[in-house]
């Protein structure tokens, strides 16, 4: 679950570079260095999601925080979830279970968001 700390950070990132570009006046050369920083730290970013999707088949923390972090709410992930689970015959298939058994194990790795 490294990466989703990982992730976390980079997201940090870019929004402290979003609010550093917004905020203050810099000259043009300095401008096109921050966006160049939040276009690689973005690639690297899309790159984690992806490739996290891919390992997250039966992972119920992974799939949720994938959702998550292309803007689902949190309780439409865990269903949305708990639907796929059932779709594909995986346990637990309840969006309740979810909630009480792996949401508080993902709710710890991303507190520092």
């Amino acid at each position: 679950m490294e990466c989703i700390k990982y992730i976390n950070d980079l997201t940090i990132e870019i929004e402290i570079l979003n609010d550093l570009k917004n905020s203050l006046d810099y000259n043009k050369e300095k401008l096109e260095d921050i966006n160049d920083k939040i276009n690689r730290k973005s690639k690297i970013l899309e790159k984690c999601k992806s490739n996290l999707e891919k390992l997250s088949d039966n992972q119920i923390c992974y799939r949720i925080y994938v959702k998550i972090l292309n803007g689902v709410p949190v309780s439409k992930a865990i269903q949305e979830v708990a639907d796929e689970n059932y779709i594909n015959n995986i346990k637990p298939v309840n969006a309740e279970n979810i909630w009480r058994n792996y949401y508080p194990k993902l709710k710890n790795l991303t507190k520092s968001q």
